[in-house]
């Protein structure tokens, strides 16, 4: 599987921290969930510590780069999610959204494997800013 990422993404967790202000509104978003899947993962930012947490990314690159947190990281994408009806308490996608070849089926499919909520941070392409 060829990602983007695999390319830009080289020194991505050097270059990306994440703000404590969205962090904290994912987290409350986030609820009490126990089981999170983050979708489009990346180096792991805004993951949530202390809670069960897998993440699914496209990227090898990326993958080698996340910290050693624990998380089960697994190659994938988003339209084709290889996990059961309701598998997660909660699922996420931060700023991944614009990447996805089938946004609809990325969403149906994340919606399909969580039973409560489900979290987008992203942005409008069209303005310079978030």
């Amino acid at each position: 599987m060829t990602a983007l990422y695999d390319t830009i993404g080289l020194n991505y967790a050097q270059l990306r921290k994440p703000d404590a202000r969205i962090a904290r509104q994912i987290h409350e978003a986030l609820g009490d969930a126990r089981t999170i899947l983050n979708v489009g993962a990346g180096s792991g930012s805004y993951e949530p510590e202390g809670r069960d947490l897998t993440a699914i990314e496209p990227s090898a690159k990326m993958i080698a780069q996340r910290p050693d947190t624990g998380a089960s990281a697994i190659q994938g994408s988003a339209e084709a999610l290889p996990f059961a009806d309701e598998s997660f308490d909660a699922s996420m996608a931060v700023l991944t959204i614009h990447h996805w070849s089938d946004q609809a089926k990325g969403c149906a499919e994340m919606r399909r494997v969580t039973r409560g909520p489900v979290v987008f941070l992203t942005f409008d392409a069209n303005h310079e800013d978030f």
